[in-house]
């Protein structure tokens, strides 16, 4: 009894600490990226999308090759027939059987089917660029949400440092108020400025929560509770000095897939238009078969009736035979679809210079945004070097009295400003250049 209970509590024991480890494992963002690209629903769709293209490509390259067809043919027939044996019609139920085997193969259709396939075939390219477009848009969301989580959890570092400093001040104070050194005015001061940095840590914790929970829906996690993220090491940045956007630009032309299932889209239509125009030449087909037949009466008394192999043996037949269509007028019918097709290549390349336009706006716009970002921080940088002296030299001068309570929570509020500017634009620098980074074709990591 005593060994069974102490099973129960070991396993017991075992299990609340695995599902504490689950509960709290933090992930990395190769691990968020990994995991969205296996069970996005929006992948999966595009995977299932690829599939189908290649189902098409697959078939259009089956359909040049000659068909095969077997048919057999049975009737009962009941009334007069005649009986060659008997030289007349006589009241008799017959059946019969016909087998037959024919094959057919397109000769020449305008090279529809050929075109048919190379239009397949850079479907199939689209599609398979469309789900690596996917994946990217995927990776960038991934990366700018975790990136707000460093950042949330950094500012919430700095409001609890900063309500630490608070706290500790109102105990400084209260005994200069209790020694009569301040007045109480300054102590009612400091706990109003304690309680702002209270609710401005209760504020952070909700935006944490907050940017976890978003996190968790961009993986499609079924259960967020418990979810957090690794803080990696952040490297010092370094100063900008990226390439310019028209070199990036030339780089990423060659290698976004947005770009790339643009031009086999265009490609596509091309063979659009060259399918419509093969519609005006003659189509020519080639056809053999084999056919044979029996008729037998259903009651043969007098064996009359041969067999029907030895029917279908001396009434077997071949045939070989050729069919050319050629297309003189179907209500100008073929002359639109060419006019469509057309149209169909021209929206294709507008489709191709929108991409393009998109791709090279997005690459000056992330630019401007990293050098933009790097000179606020640089600028952060300084502000928090200097706010932070003033704090300091602020302080000391409180903790004797020699400056009142408000002037104090406005040093403090204006180091805590700082403080949080800086690493905003930490942020936002280091998601730029990696976004930059990413169009060249450099994966991101942190």
């Amino acid at each position: 009894m005593i060994r069974k209970s102490l099973t129960a509590i070991a396993a017991a024991f075992l299990l609340t600490s695995f599902s504490f480890a689950q509960e709290f494992k933090q992930w990395t963002l190769l691990e968020c990226i990994n995991h969205a690209h296996e069970n996005n629903i929006t992948v999966k769709r595009q995977t299932i999308n690829t599939e189908y293209q290649e189902n098409l490509l697959r078939q259009s390259k089956n359909d040049r090759l000659p068909d095969l067809t077997a048919n057999l043919n049975g009737s009962l027939n009941y009334g007069y027939t005649w009986v060659q044996q008997e030289a007349a019609n006589v009241q008799e139920s017959t059946y019969s059987l016909a087998p037959g085997i024919t094959s057919n193969v397109s000769v020449f259709e305008g090279m529809a089917k050929s075109n048919t396939v190379k239009r397949n075939e850079y479907n199939l390219k689209a599609a398979l660029e469309d789900s690596k477009k996917t994946k990217n848009d995927i990776v960038l969301q991934i990366t700018a949400q975790y990136m707000q989580i460093l950042f949330d959890k950094e500012l919430l570092a700095v409001a609890k440092e900063q309500h630490e400093t608070s706290k500790m001040q109102v105990e400084r104070t209260k005994k200069l108020v209790d020694a009569g050194s301040v007045a109480m005015g300054n102590l009612l001061e400091i706990k109003s400025q304690a309680a702002k940095e209270a609710l401005n840590v209760t504020q952070q914790e909700n935006n944490l929560t907050i940017s976890l929970l978003n996190l968790a829906q961009l993986l499609d996690l079924a259960d967020p509770v418990g979810f957090d993220i690794q803080s990696p090491v952040i490297p010092e940045l370094t100063q900008f000095l990226p390439d310019q956007p028209n070199t990036i630009f030339a780089t990423a032309l060659g290698i976004m897939p947005e770009i790339k299932s643009s031009e086999y889209n265009l490609n596509s239509s091309e063979y659009d238009l060259k399918i419509a125009k093969g519609a005006f030449y003659p189509t020519l087909g080639l056809g053999l078969g084999m056919n044979a037949s029996s008729f037998s009466l259903l009651d043969d008394p007098n064996g009359y009736n041969t067999s029907i192999v030895d029917q279908w043996d001396r009434t077997r037949s071949s045939y070989l035979g050729m069919s050319l269509r050629i297309p003189i007028f179907n209500r100008l019918q073929t002359k639109i679809n060419v006019a469509n097709a057309r149209i169909g290549v021209t929206d294709a390349q507008y489709q191709l210079e929108l991409e393009k336009q998109n791709l090279r706006k997005d690459i000056q716009q992330a630019y401007v945004d990293a050098r933009s970002s790097y000179n606020k921080y640089l600028s952060s940088e300084e502000a928090v070097s200097s706010f932070k002296e003033s704090f300091r030299y602020t302080e000391k001068k409180f903790n004797v009295g020699l400056v009142n309570s408000v002037d104090y929570n406005v040093s403090k509020t204006d180091f805590t400003r700082a403080q949080s500017d800086l690493l905003q634009s930490k942020y936002e620098y280091l998601l730029r250049t990696k976004i930059l980074d990413f169009y060249k074709g450099i994966p991101i990591e942190l």
